[in-house]
């Protein structure tokens, strides 16, 4: 790493060289030593400064430090040359006097002539950023691969489709297990991050040593910990897997550090996050990306991924769709959180979202989620193999509780769809989070993590519920349209269930949004209840050797009202071998057709 900062230092200060260079040219090398001497100096002192602060790598920041450099450098050398004149006034006499004040004089001429041009071009680079910021709203919203949805995703099992507990309840059982690790008092549990490992949906939390002192003792952290994302009674188990490149660690096993000086033409963006390979090696990972020109804005098609072997050392960069299978957030939290910050903004233009703008389209991403300062929550695809980004928008005006539509980001494409159903109005997630939080106030339980599912057609708002120690208590279902219709449960598979008979008994007339995932179901009627509710009547039913209790109301089937035991049915519903209820459509009657 030390190599790696000294060819980043000599990056950073091209503007330092060129201004040494230029004296020894125009002194002909007269004060060669002197000069030599404060080159080495600033550029150490430039070095440690990388070291302490990492600056952005982005192409105008580069720039800003070389100017900024150069000007220094320059700056040095007119008070160098002050002192050469001075003294040699005071000591020599003669030739040799006067050479040494003309020498001086062009050396002091053309290093004011770089702080001057450095000065002209820090200015320059200023307006450019500046305007370059405006023009390039446009060009840099196009780099954001975009599709809009107006349905949200169908969740037909809780099985198939993971329902994640919160973070905070894995941390805190984590906690509960610390001693486990060998002289746990020399550690602290840090980050959490969600990922799939051998096809089971975990979190993984990396274990930090607690200063200085401790590492210089140790100089490597034991292992980590891993925990089921799912199963609310899991417990967290501590891996032994030797850490040396760690974020807690110091000068050449800083893993932050590390990653940083490798790649001198790539600006990373957000925290290091710990992932696993499946065989349970760790390993660092790191967004990097390039800067639009020099706008100071991301370009949102053009990920890298840096993967530093938290074991070896040994640092790769790959494209972000290229990165290893294991990696399952290439683009990590941050990017996709300045991707969603800068799709709700900027859709209608840089104007449009000023305050004289009309802010037509103007979305603001709620602050509800567990990562990049809330407003991330991570979760699953339908199919449970990828890790998205969930972010809902809402309007940023305090008074309306309706979201304006939330977007999913593949953590691995970067391929934002944003879920939009423009007939329908729902609420937001703080809308969620609030009746969530009310359902048992004398226990003043925490709401979290909300995500919005589709099920049965409904799109609806499922919530964690916490005690004040982090423990979870249980899930809540909370329908986004009609929200008089919540429900809660242990499990997330029960309160799926009991949503669903909610959602008959209570009356939907929404169907389900994908006709694929139907399936034509026949049997015969062994039992049936018929319940009339205020707007609609809902008959249920079993079938022989079936204990789903299917559920349609007579709004969307008038025939139902005369069904009866032994009747001969088909009908289409989405069913799934954990499910036990489900809602129907096209409900045939032998006899009744």
């Amino acid at each position: 790493m030390f190599i790696d900062f000294i060819g980043l230092t000599l990056y950073f200060g091209i503007g330092i060289v060129l201004a040494n260079v230029i004296s020894l040219i125009v002194t002909k090398a007269s004060k060669w030593k002197s000069t030599i001497g404060l080159l080495v100096f600033e550029l150490v002192i430039l070095g440690l400064t990388l070291y302490v602060l990492l600056p952005s790598k982005t192409l105008s920041t580069v720039l800003w430090i070389n100017l900024l450099g150069a000007a220094v450098a320059a700056g040095f050398l007119v008070a160098l040359g002050s002192v050469s004149v001075a003294t040699a006034k005071v000591i020599r006499k003669g030739k040799s006097r006067k050479e040494v004040v003309q020498t001086t004089g062009r050396s002091n001429d053309w290093s004011g002539r770089v702080l001057g041009l450095s000065i002209v071009g820090m200015i320059a680079l200023f307006a450019i950023s500046s305007i370059t910021q405006l023009t390039s709203t446009d060009e840099v919203y196009n780099t954001i691969p975009l599709k809009t949805e107006e349905k949200a995703e169908v969740l037909t099992s809780a099985k198939e489709t993971p329902i994640a507990i919160a973070p905070e309840t894995a941390k805190r059982k984590m906690l509960q297990k610390f001693s486990v690790i060998p002289n746990s008092n020399m550690f602290t549990l840090d980050g959490i991050t969600a990922q799939v490992v051998n096809g089971e949906y975990v979190y993984v939390a990396t274990v930090e040593f607690n200063g200085f002192f401790k590492w210089m003792k140790l100089g490597e952290v034991p292992g980590y910990f891993i925990i089921s994302a799912t199963d609310i009674n899991a417990q967290p188990e501590f891996v032994e897997k030797p850490i040396v490149y760690t974020p807690s660690a110091y000068f050449g096993k800083d893993a932050a550090r590390k990653i940083y000086a490798a790649f001198p033409g790539f600006a990373a963006t957000g925290k290091i996050n710990l992932e696993i390979d499946e065989e349970g090696n760790p390993y660092y990972i790191q967004t990097l990306y390039k800067e639009y020109g020099v706008s100071g804005r991301m370009n949102y098609n053009e990920f890298k991924t840096a993967v530093l072997n938290a074991t070896t050392g040994e640092v790769k960069v790959y494209d972000s769709l290229k990165a290893p299978s294991f990696v399952d957030a290439p683009i990590t939290s941050a990017a996709a959180n300045s991707i969603n910050e800068y799709f709700g903004r900027y859709s209608q233009g840089w104007w449009n979202q000023t305050m004289f703008g009309a802010k037509k389209d103007v979305k603001v991403p709620t602050e509800n989620g567990i990562y990049a300062s809330g407003q991330i929550t991570p979760m699953m695809d339908t199919e449970g193999q990828q890790l998205l980004y969930f972010t809902d928008f809402t309007s940023g005006d305090e008074d309306q509780d309706s979201a304006l539509g939330y977007s999913l980001i593949n953590a691995r494409t970067g391929q934002v769809t944003y879920y939009r159903d423009s007939k329908v109005g729902i609420m937001d997630s703080d809308g969620a989070i609030s009746i969530a939080s009310k359902i048992y106030p004398e226990k003043k339980w925490k709401a979290s993590m909300p995500v919005l599912y589709n099920i049965d057609g409904v799109p609806t708002w499922i919530v964690s519920l916490m005690d004040s120690k982090g423990i979870f208590k249980k899930y809540v279902y909370i329908n986004a349209v009609d929200n008089d219709i919540v429900v809660d449960a242990d499990a997330a598979q029960s309160a799926l269930d009991a949503y669903r008979i909610e959602l008959a008994t209570k009356g939907s007339n929404n169907t389900s949004t994908d006709a694929s995932q139907l399936e034509t179901i026949e049997g015969t009627v062994s039992r049936v209840t018929i319940v009339a509710a205020e707007a609609q009547t809902v008959v249920s039913f079993l079938l022989d050797k079936d204990k789903t209790i299917y559920s349609v109301t007579t709004n969307n089937s008038p025939m139902a009202l005369f069904l009866k035991e032994g009747d001969k049915v088909s009908f289409k519903a989405v069913v799934t071998t954990e499910a036990k209820a489900a809602t129907i459509e096209n409900l045939v009657i032998e006899g009744l057709e």
